[in-house]
């Protein structure tokens, strides 16, 4: 059997690869909008097949491109998705955000933290299971999927609905906190639009219409004051409550006849999104029982449950055994507002945890990095992870 010393010598012997392999996959360009995952799509295929590893291509729609690649066989099986898009560079860059440059230790350029430099990790860590495959019962199967950045409708959402992939287990490397953190808890995701209906008029006599800006400011008012108070989560703590958005109106001598607004409500496991938009739906009552002339509409626009994997679930007490075994790291369960992955996963019945390398606050930033130690020590964790997970002896 395969042990700690062996893992660590053959990862840290893969540092020139994986440090390669970020570097051609940021220079591919997959900023989504409009995505064009082909080209980083290639470089993972070329190394799959370089190494005698099988791939297969999918494709939604030509250039939205995922691959999956599979290593031993039969079950269980653990999936590790990681995605090929990235966000807009956006401003701030000292360095080109496409042609990724190597200082003091760390790889900088867009999607170097998220997702390509995992995604290189577990590149190299699909080269070491091959040449374990042996000691494997069930499968490890890495996807790398287009989409994520904008909501997987042509990656992971589409994998998983057309069953082009199915599993046990999923570590989804997308959470950072240079692996001291696993991700069991996210809250809900509910965003909604809200559109008050007025009757449009001269400025000079606003007597003659209805104000639909006056109207959506007292019902925003009487929304910003629910209680949505409910005992706090202890890994997520309370819900929370944004206006992200609001439009209307033209001019300052018209009367403006619509306003619209956008609204972010992250909810606990405790509470259900019917509950919450009844109190919504209340508010929008007393609204209109208050001032007679408001009319509004709702739409929902977002809705993702909220969702949580017990902390003594078999996946996080193998990761925090790994991680302290293999790198000394205190591995805790945590919980976060934003969604991942993980919701996708646990909504089509396989069991998600977030467990990853890299800075919190790096993604998405001007100046994006990631230390070349933790993409080559994510590797060796999660080597001892799926061996364990994996390994006939279990």
């Amino acid at each position: 059997m395969t042990n700690k010393h062996q893992i660590a010598t053959f990862m840290e012997s893969a540092r020139e690869e994986v440090i390669d392999l970020t570097k051609r996959l940021i220079a591919a360009k997959t900023v989504n909008p409009p995505g064009d995952e082909a080209s980083a799509a290639q470089v993972v295929e070329d190394y799959l097949r370089a190494n005698g590893i099988p791939c297969e291509r999918f494709e939604k729609a030509p250039g939205r491109t995922n691959v999956l690649a599979r290593i031993g066989s039969g079950t269980p099986v653990l999936l590790v998705p990681l995605h090929l898009d990235t966000v807009p560079p956006g401003d701030g860059w000292t360095s080109d955000p496409f042609r990724a440059e190597v200082r003091e230790g760390r790889i900088y350029g867009r999607g170097a933290g998220d997702d390509k430099g995992p995604l290189a990790s577990c590149l190299v860590l699909m080269k070491f299971l091959k040449q374990h495959e042996r000691d494997l019962k069930g499968q490890f199967l890495l996807a790398a999927a287009a989409d994520e950045e904008c909501g997987s409708g042509f990656g992971f959402e589409w994998l998983l609905v057309e069953r082009k992939l199915c599993a046990d287990y999923a570590i989804v490397p997308d959470v950072a906190h240079n692996m001291q953190m696993i991700d069991v808890a996210e809250k809900g995701v509910l965003f909604f639009e809200i559109t008050s209906h007025g009757k449009q008029a001269h400025g000079s006599r606003p007597e003659k219409g209805v104000n639909a800006v006056w109207n959506m400011i007292d019902l925003l008012n009487r929304i910003r004051g629910l209680d949505l108070a409910t005992e706090p989560h202890p890994l997520l703590g309370h819900a929370t409550l944004n206006l992200g958005a609001i439009e209307g109106g033209s001019a300052p001598n018209m009367v403006p006849a619509r306003c619209t607004a956008k609204i972010d409500i992250r909810y606990l496991p405790s509470q259900t999104k019917d509950g919450i938009l009844g109190a919504v739906q209340r508010a929008i009552a007393d609204t209109v029982a208050s001032l007679g002339t408001a009319k509004f509409d709702l739409r929902i626009l977002t809705d993702h449950p909220p969702t949580e994997v017990p902390t003594d679930h078999l996946l996080v007490k193998v990761i925090q055994r790994h991680a302290r075994e293999m790198l000394d790291i205190d591995a805790r369960p945590m919980g976060q507002s934003g969604a991942t992955l993980c919701k996708q996963l646990l909504a089509h019945g396989i069991a998600a945890v977030g467990f990853a390398p890299g800075d919190a606050g790096e993604a998405h930033a001007a100046n994006e990095s990631i230390s070349i130690q933790e993409l080559v020590d994510f590797a060796k964790v999660m080597a001892a992870i799926s061996l364990d997970l994996l390994g006939r002896e279990r």
